[in-house]
């Protein structure tokens, strides 16, 4: 084949018909290159061109051929160029990347080549030069580049492993982890470099289902040499060659650390009672809910294993947060959680809020929780607090609920009602007496009884924040010949079936747990309410509970209420009971006097229930009074009663005071009560209790 210098000497000088096959062959290659290129003499004159030059740039052979450079090209390419030009000429090569100036090339990089043409003897006899667009390159150098730098200066751990399990590219991030550089570790197997464990148990099965096509994400731990443990999350993503096939796997593994050792610290908070230490509520549950999985699971082995779960309720802490502060409180509790940490058998000990603990216990007899009970009541007797020179016995009301076969018999329970079994139980312990160990069973009468009056509690509970509450009248039928027709206004529940519910039961869950005074606050309301549209001669009496006549806001929010509606004054009586009089001899007499002085009338109510009611009748300024219907008995036919309901009538006369008697059944017993000077009689011969819209209207 021809020499280059010989070829571009022929091209242009020799005759057509004298070139030789390699003449051709440089020919065919000049016109059809898409690089465009220049044939130029030593004078700069132009002697040919390729078809891209003239395609790109615009021109036809006949306005380049035979023309200067510097009329085809411009005075700023030729000033540009010079010296290219003049070291090419000499016989130096020169190659140079500008940015375009001509309307074709304007904003391309350009990568220009100034190559020398020399003839047989070695003299320059002209120069070809190759322009090169390489703008869409230098672009994708630039970004393999900045992505390349990305990766290497990234602290995410990056590499790419082959199907042999060996490293194909890394990152610096990635081979500090192992102790190698990002070219030491390439070609590396994974089992010279994370260990045979490692290989094995972790990377192995992981990259074998991402080289199967699938996306893998993972979190694992690493150990290093000096003992410090890193936690570390990992992406495997299928590397695919041109036609889709899996060819390596791309790992990202990205150190978490920081984040895990946190999550474990806010768990650890989240679990854990900040005062004792101990576990709290939220660990408790999870605890009692693998116990009761556990023991579902046992119900046919024979050696099925006791559970149980104690509660314990601190006696007189309240005193020694009164007495001594909430600091010695919480010291007490600290106490209180050491001493029991040294109970044997307990699986978990948790603090449940204020004064209670709860402990798990298992693969115990009934026997062993019990001891373990009683030897909880008698640390905590036997161990006083001190605090500031003064020393506090401290004492606990256990309640236990066991998770055997019975408690499994009829369904699994939850874990709450394993919580609330063991409350009533702790709670039935400290009505007892305190200091002692209650167990739950569900045939316990008592228990029982607890649990309806909690359900009653709720349902009052219910009632007041739904308005599920009913007013009823009751009549009161004067038979003196001179008084007028009151009505006593009683309450009623709807039931969530819609049923009316006798309050009684209710009643009583509310008084035992402190919730009788917002119940007397919704009927004063709807009392003064209804009375806008009652009959202008309309006379009520409303019964006040214990706890309201005994509690001085509610007093206050009495007497508030009745002068914004001084009109009903003269229609209102309140019935107080004998015994809530008593209770609270100064604060009810205080409320006597209040709605007294509102014209409000004063009835006592289950006269002669106690055992001075003679005596306390003077210190009460009453308008009636209402004789305990146990008193009024048979007294149609019994002389005894006769005899103390005219007492009573006697004594009310001297004093003014007008008798009520209740529970009258029948047409005899009203016409001895009449004969006896009774100002009034109620009861269901008189009228049945009857909605207060039935009775009056809305």
């Amino acid at each position: 084949m021809a020499s280059t210098k010989q070829v571009a000497k022929n091209f242009v000088a020799a005759p057509v018909d004298l070139r030789g096959p390699a003449d051709d062959a440089f020919l065919t290659a000049f016109q059809v290159s898409p690089i465009r290129m220049i044939y130029y003499d030593t004078d700069m004159i132009i002697r040919d061109v390729n078809r891209a030059f003239l395609e790109i740039d615009g021109f036809s052979r006949s306005e380049v051929i035979g023309r200067p450079m510097r009329v085809v090209m411009g005075d700023a390419i030729c000033e540009r160029s010079r010296p290219a030009i003049e070291a090419a000429l000499g016989g130096e090569p020169q190659v140079s990347t500008t940015w375009g100036l001509r309307r074709a090339t304007r904003n391309r990089l350009m990568r220009v080549c100034h190559e020398p043409v020399f003839d047989s003897a070695g003299a320059v006899t002209g120069l070809i030069v190759f322009m090169e667009d390489t703008t869409e390159l230098f672009e994708l150098e630039n970004r393999v580049s900045m992505h390349e730098e990305v990766f290497r200066q990234s602290t995410e751990a990056m590499c790419i492993v082959g199907l042999d399990f060996r490293f194909i590219w890394s990152n610096s991030a990635n081979a500090r982890t192992w102790g190698h550089t990002s070219e030491s570790i390439v070609g590396k197997h994974l089992v010279d470099v994370i260990g045979e464990r490692g290989y094995l148990d972790r990377a192995k099965p992981h990259l074998e289902r991402c080289f199967a096509g699938e996306q893998v994400e993972y979190h694992f731990a690493h150990m290093s040499e000096n003992g410090d443990i890193a936690y570390f999350d990992l992406n495997c993503v299928p590397f695919r060659n041109n036609t889709g096939e899996v060819i390596a796997a791309a790992i990202t593994r990205r150190d978490v650390t920081s984040a895990t050792m946190m999550k474990a610290e806010l768990l650890r908070q989240a679990r854990q009672d900040a005062l004792t230490g101990l576990a709290n509520r939220y660990a408790l549950e999870e605890e009692l809910e693998l116990r009761v999985a556990r023991c579902v699971a046992e119900l046919g082995e024979p050696d099925t294993r006791l559970s149980a779960l104690v509660l314990v309720d601190l006696d007189g802490f309240k005193v020694v947060n009164d007495i001594a502060g909430h600091s010695a409180g919480d010291t007490l509790l600290k106490q209180v959680a050491d001493l029991l940490r040294t109970i044997d058998k307990t699986d978990m000990i948790a603090r449940l809020g204020g004064d209670e603990f709860a402990l798990v216990l298992s693969a115990c007899t009934t026997e062993k929780v019990m001891a373990a009970c009683q030897t909880i009541i008698s640390a905590l007797e036997t161990t006083p607090f001190d605090w500031d020179g003064a020393r506090y016995s401290v004492r606990a009301s256990v309640g236990v609920a066991l998770l055997d076969r019975e408690v499994f018999e009829t369904a699994a329970p939850s874990i709450y009602d394993v919580i609330n079994w063991a409350d009533r139980a702790c709670r039935l312990a400290k009505e007892r007496g305190g200091s002692r160990v209650a167990v739950y069973h569900a045939a316990d009468t008592e228990i029982q009884a607890r649990f309806e009056e909690t359900g009653n509690l709720r349902v009052v509970q219910d009632a007041l924040l739904n308005g599920r509450f009913e007013l009823y009248a009751m009549p009161i039928a004067p038979i003196d010949g001179q008084s007028g027709l009151y009505h006593e206004v009683l309450l009623r529940i709807v039931g969530s079936d819609g049923q009316m519910l006798a309050p009684a039961a209710f009643i009583s869950a509310a008084e035992r747990h402190q919730m009788m005074v917002p119940v007397d606050k919704w009927v004063v309301r709807n009392v003064l309410e209804r009375l806008r549209s009652a009959p202008p001669d309309l006379q009520l009496t409303v019964n006040l509970s214990g706890q309201s006549v005994g509690d001085p806001q509610f007093r206050d929010f009495l007497v508030a209420a009745l002068d914004n509606r001084p009109e009903v004054h003269g229609r209102l009586s309140f019935e107080i009971t004998e015994t809530s009089a008593v209770r609270s001899m100064e604060t009810a007499r205080d409320l006597i006097k209040a709605l007294r002085g509102r014209g409000c009338g004063i009835v006592l109510d289950d006269f002669g229930s106690g055992l001075s009611s003679f005596g306390y009748l003077r210190k009460f300024d009453v308008d009636m009074l209402k004789i305990d219907g146990n008193i009024i008995g048979d007294v149609a036919n019994d002389p005894v009663q006769q005899t103390i309901v005219a007492g009573i009538v006697a004594v009310a006369t001297a004093m003014k005071v007008r008798v009520v008697a209740e529970f009258v059944e029948d047409a005899g017993t009203l016409e001895t009560l009449r004969e006896l000077g009774v100002s009034f009689v109620q009861g269901y011969h008189v009228g049945r209790p009857a909605p207060w819209s039935e009775t009056f209207g809305r």
